[in-house]
This record gives C-alpha cells, structure tokens and sequence, in this order.
C-alpha cells in the first residue's frame, strides 16, 4: 500500500502576537547576524535565475525478479529527469517571496505546454492572491514522481525558518561550534498552524539545522525535516561561492522521503549558470532574459 501526501508551504503567523521563547546571548547575537543574512539574501537573489538539474527516484517494495542473467530486478523502481530554472517571485500579494521552479525538459523531452503556462501564472493575475499563488506552487510540483505529493522540495524554504517574522515560532540552540562555524539546531513549536502542512491542513512541525558562518551570518548549509507516523521526510542543502552572482548560492540539494510502508523517494539536485534575468512583457508571453 502506497502512502500519498501532499506538502504545501505556508507562511508562519505573524500576525499572532506571541512572547518568544527567551533564547541564550550567544543564540540571539547570531540569529539577529543569520535573519539580517537571509533578508539582504532574498532581496539580492530575486534578480537571480539559476539552472537545476534534478534527478528523482522512487524504490517501492515487492517482489523481487530477476533478469535474464539470474540478477535480482527491482521493477518497481522509477526515475525521473528535470531540467529547470529555479527563480524567486514576489508573492501576488506582495508580502513575500515565493520559490519559482519552471520545468522545461523531462526525461530529455522539451515540455510544450510551456510558454502557456507561464503566461497564465504571471501574465493573467488572479484577482484571488491566495488562489494564484497556491497555482505558482502547484506549477513548480508538478513533474515530481512518487506516492509523496510535495511542494518543499526546494532548495532555500529552510531560509524562511530564520526570517525575522517566523523565528518566534522556533526554539534554537548552539549543537556545535568550530573555528569557522556554527551548527544551530531549530525545532518548530507544535500549533495549529505550521510552516509545513498536508493536504488536509494537519501541521508537520519541522525541524534541522543550520551551518553558518558566525562572523557573517552567512548560512552554508541546512537540514529541513519533519515525520508523521506514516512518513519521514528530510532536505538537505549545500551553499557555495558563485562569482558571477557575487553571492552564496544553492549547489546542491538532497530529498529523501521514508513511508511506513518502506517506499524511499528520494532526489539530487544540482545548481549552476546563475545569472541575472528580467521579465519583458509583450503580446503573448513575459519571458526570462538570459
């Protein structure tokens, strides 16, 4: 039995007025360092698009065959290949960014429906924000494989954990210290509302890590996780120099998704040819300047 869930991605409330859990000097000084980080990050990357190449595999269990050389088989097996161009778009209502992968090869074969489908979702403004934005998201999933419907796989969502109007909602504490680093550990507290949530709106408390540079608040890696009873779910992200974009940027980004059923999924994704783009607008399609 194959387990199916959907992942959608939500702000943190702000607007609920909560007291912060008080959090040592140390974890404070460099949380004020890393949210600064992340602010000027998501204002410099907006003007980035990047290439990504993403690998995805699903290995369901059954029983096992064997080929015509006596070699054990797994046919349910299932691969996927995309080629995309991953950019930050301002949310329809403006109040924030949203992560924006724009699929243009599968398994080697262009997609065709592309041009159509990027004037409706930026041409053709919606007069529900929320709706719009939820097709945005829906768009950027829309090729995964595998029973686990999700929209997380992204490869700076465990950015916004340190955002200034999400950190009341994470407990942080020092796992680890180095000459160079620090590893912060974050768990999200348990309510009504979290930053991850299934389809049917239950919320999926995350929890990780992140590697940052304690002089500059720069993050060098994270961890994004969350479980169920029915499902196991972590992403891992690496950061690297990239000198045309003048900034850290994703190089690379590992899924994996545990069922309770032993369904692994699992994906690769790799980051390269940053550049800057702007969006021109004529009679049928605002398109990416390369």
């Amino acid at each position: 039995m194959r387990f199916v869930t959907v992942f959608v991605v939500i702000a943190a409330a702000a607007s609920v007025l909560r007291a912060q859990t008080a959090q040592p000097p140390e974890v404070d000084l460099l949380l004020d360092k890393a949210g600064d980080y992340v602010e000027e990050y998501e204002r410099t990357f907006v003007g980035l698009v990047a290439e990504e190449a993403y690998h995805q595999q699903v290995n369901v269990p059954g029983t096992r065959q064997f080929d015509m050389r006596g070699f054990p088989a797994d046919t349910t097996a299932q691969r996927r290949n995309l080629k995309s161009e991953v950019l930050l778009v301002r949310a329809p209502n403006g109040d924030r960014w949203i992560q924006f992968r724009d699929v243009f090869e599968v398994d080697g074969k262009p997609v065709r429906d592309r041009d159509e489908r990027l004037t409706k979702l930026f041409l053709q403004p919606s007069a529900d924000a929320r709706r719009q934005e939820e097709d945005i998201v829906a768009a950027s999933s829309r090729y995964n494989i595998g029973a686990v419907n999700r929209t997380v796989n992204l490869p700076m969502l465990a950015l916004t954990v340190l955002e200034a109007k999400n950190r009341a909602w994470f407990a942080f504490r020092v796992a680890k210290r180095s000459r160079d680093t620090v590893e912060l550990e974050y768990k999200e507290e348990e309510r009504g509302h979290t930053m991850i949530h299934t389809n049917d709106d239950q919320p999926l408390p995350a929890h990780g890590r992140f590697t940052i540079d304690p002089r500059t608040g720069r993050v060098l890696a994270s961890v994004l996780a969350t479980e169920t009873p029915t499902l196991r779910a972590q992403i891992d992200v690496t950061y690297g120099s990239e000198s045309a974009a003048g900034m850290l940027v994703p190089r690379e980004m590992h899924e994996r998704y545990i069922a309770k059923d032993g369904t692994v999924t699992e994906g690769r994704a790799t980051y390269a040819r940053f550049r800057r783009y702007q969006v021109t607008v004529d009679e049928k399609i605002g398109t990416v300047k390369k």
